[in-house]
């Protein structure tokens, strides 16, 4: 009898021990990517998550983000860029190598953060030492809603602009060719 009881009791844990590793929570939005090739060979990759807007209120007032506040430009993990040759960026140089892209959204400018820290969970261990520079961007008003938060890598003549927008915001940093003077 005590055997039955045993197996019985171990049966049960290892049960529950399974069960915990089958639950995995799904992420609260899409992940998006946008990825680029300039003329010269430098390949651009954007990975972020893509947070819908919640209601009807935020259409009107545009609270979706969080204003004057450190975001992770995106939703879930902070958002990542990755390039393969040194570049600038909204004419800040950058050097090849992947960083976490933060924003600090205001209505007139937001602020990027380019941070050297990879594969942070939003901004709970973001730190202001691992920043590469910070730039403030106009804010564009744009003449459609976007629903969910979107970027893009837009062909230029001289490299690319990344472009990210949801609601009715967006904001354009330039990419370009590290020039051999920089």
């Amino acid at each position: 009898m005590k055997k039955h009881i045993l197996l019985l009791v171990l049966f049960l844990c290892v049960g529950k021990l399974f069960a915990q590793e089958l639950k995995h929570k799904p992420r609260k939005s899409d992940t998006g990517l946008a990825t680029y090739k300039m003329d010269n060979g430098t390949y651009v990759k954007i990975t972020y998550g893509r947070p819908k807007m919640k209601s009807d209120f935020d259409k009107k007032f545009g609270v979706s983000v969080p204003w004057r506040k450190l975001w992770r430009f995106g939703d879930d993990y902070a958002t990542e860029i990755t390039i393969t040759e040194d570049i600038t960026l909204a004419g800040e140089p950058l050097d090849a190598g992947t960083y976490s892209l933060y924003a600090i959204p205001d209505t007139a400018e937001w602020t990027l953060v380019v941070n050297k820290a990879q594969g942070a969970w939003g901004t709970f261990k973001y730190n202001q030492k691992e920043d590469v520079f910070r730039v403030k961007l106009p804010a564009l008003n744009s003449f459609r809603i976007f629903q969910q938060f979107s970027i893009f890598l837009q062909e230029d003549p001289e490299g690319c602009n990344l472009v990210a927008i949801w609601e009715r915001i967006s904001i354009v940093a330039p990419i370009r060719k590290k020039e051999e003077n920089d």
